[in-house]
């Protein structure tokens, strides 16, 4: 049905409706001149006076609603039969508003989109974060829930859309069947499952418990498996159930224990023993398990975070744990992870495919100096205090000959507090294109990148293409480097932005002037 066939229908019955109002004018002012309407009218306003009649709600219907109660008024045939009509009229009136109001929802652009392209939405939808604060008396409402909710089409794609349901997070008990649901509309597609204890006190271990009994029927179309809290009673319940499960489908796994007071750890001396052959990238946070041995082999991400006393590795585990995933591309140390003895020499370790790097905490400079990541790309340092930025940059061999990463394109530093970079520090890493500053003193970066502070001309990273900053950054500092670069013919071509200025509509246009600018109002740093 066309758009015009909609407003033509929704027109026509707009003239029904105006229709039946004027008859129903027209029958209640022939009601009104009946002789015996009038004299029951005068009756009842001696009876119950005239206040009282009128200040009844919808008050001339109670008057012509006809009764065979003796004090109720009687009216001759011929008005008890116009009141009918009028009831009839009505209701007929109501339907047709009700039809109106009904087909003009379709003339709305949401509800004109064809059913695949709502299906992609929805899609896109269920797999958005929904990081909002989590209570005992706020329940959560699903995404697919909320969809299937708003009209009967929406419904009817949403039940039949089973990728829509392969997505279960759990960050609250209710609401109840959820997850029964999500396994039986997902209609044996593989399934992606997180439960998320970080809220205190609503999911306990006996909950958890539960929770996996409904789940591990299921285990062999487990996709994705999340378990994130800050008590280690759940991490000891979930590693019971998975110690010799079978997931041939699992590709990512992550077990998370942070948050909690503290350096709580806990080790799980098995985990999925019957096989888990897809598995290919994996999370621990303050949590070990047999290192080197399956699952945790052939690996292509490997993120360990906040390893203490009981749970960090050992030089010589982490060298066959890397080993045993020879083909290793993303390699995430965060916090405290391994432990290297004061003043002992350890021979490099080599990871020829490692594409992308992050390090983290007061072992940085050693780390970077053990690994030999010829083909890396991204290099990431986070948490960094001036005096280990230091050692870094004095560690890094010159750039002359390709450097310690002759790859590398993507440079981040998120929460360094760093020592003023240096023109060597540029040159020791020459290839960067893409350059991400979060809380990480931008203005120290912005003034080398400052014309003064060229060579010969050339100024520093003259590849540099894109540039995030979410910092206090100086605008008038940042409007010089990208008015500058594109003068000489170095424009950065993309600019991501979280700035105190970034409010400031006539401010940003003037950047804009030069780059594409993006603004960015949320940052995950705990991807």
């Amino acid at each position: 049905m066309g758009l015009t066939t909609i407003r033509d229908i929704i027109a026509e019955l707009n003239r029904q409706a105006a229709e039946h109002q004027v008859h129903r004018l027209l029958l209640i002012k022939q009601i009104t001149a009946d002789p015996t309407y009038q004299r029951e009218i005068k009756r009842i306003q001696a009876s119950h006076g005239w206040n009282a009649f009128h200040s009844a709600p919808d008050g001339w219907r109670v008057v012509l609603e006809p009764s065979s109660d003796a004090d109720s008024p009687h009216f001759s045939p011929a008005v008890n039969a116009l009141m009918n009509e009028v009831h009839t009229n009505e209701a007929s009136l109501s339907c047709i508003r009700a039809k109106i109001d009904a087909l003009s929802t379709f003339l709305l652009p949401v509800f004109r989109l064809p059913p695949e392209v709502l299906v992609l939405i929805f899609k896109a939808g269920g797999r958005m974060p929904h990081d909002g604060p989590i209570t005992e008396s706020s329940t959560p409402r699903p995404f697919p829930l909320v969809v299937a909710s708003v009209s009967r089409q929406w419904r009817e794609i949403a039940v039949n859309t089973p990728d829509l349901w392969t997505n279960i997070v759990i960050r609250h008990p209710r609401p109840y069947g959820w997850v029964p649901l999500c396994l039986q509309r997902s209609c044996g597609q593989p399934i992606d499952i997180t439960i998320d204890c970080r809220s205190a006190g609503l999911l306990t271990a006996p909950m958890v418990d539960s929770l996996m009994t409904i789940l591990m029927p299921h285990v062999h179309r487990w996709r994705r498996f999340a378990h994130m809290t800050s008590d280690p009673a759940t991490v000891y319940t979930i590693g019971r159930r998975l110690a010799d499960a079978r997931a041939p489908e699992l590709r990512h796994l992550q077990l998370s224990l942070s948050g909690s007071s503290g350096n709580q750890e806990v080790v799980l001396h098995d985990i999925l023993q019957g096989g888990a052959e897809a598995l290919s990238s994996i999370r621990f946070d303050s949590l070990a398990t047999p290192w080197g041995s399956a699952p945790l082999v052939n690996l292509t991400t490997i993120d360990l975070r906040w390893l203490w006393l009981r749970t960090r590795l050992q030089y010589d585990q982490f060298r066959d744990m890397l080993a045993a995933s020879p083909r290793i591309r993303a390699l995430i140390l965060r916090g405290t992870y391994i432990h290297l003895h004061s003043g002992r020499t350890y021979p490099v370790l080599s990871i020829p495919t490692l594409r992308y790097l992050e390090l983290s905490g007061d072992n940085v400079c050693r780390m970077s100096s053990l690994l030999s990541t010829p083909a890396l790309e991204e290099l990431t340092l986070a948490n960094l205090d001036e005096t280990e930025f230091r050692e870094f940059v004095d560690s890094l061999p010159s750039g002359r000959d390709g450097g310690r990463y002759p790859a590398l394109h993507a440079l981040s530093l998120l929460n360094a507090s760093m020592c003023t970079p240096t023109r060597g520090f540029m040159l020791a890493l020459p290839t960067i294109t893409h350059l991400t500053v979060i809380n990480s003193a931008t203005a120290k970066f912005l003034e080398l990148f400052r014309k003064e502070h060229a060579e010969d001309g050339l100024l520093s990273w003259p590849r540099l293409r894109k540039l995030t900053l979410v910092d206090d950054v100086d605008y008038f500092l940042l409007y010089g480097v990208v008015k500058e670069r594109a003068a000489l013919r170095l424009p950065l071509e993309r600019l991501i932005l979280n700035a105190p200025f970034i409010h400031d509509d006539y401010l940003v246009e003037t950047l804009e002037e030069y780059v594409a600018v993006d603004i960015v109002k949320d940052v995950d740093l705990d991807h």
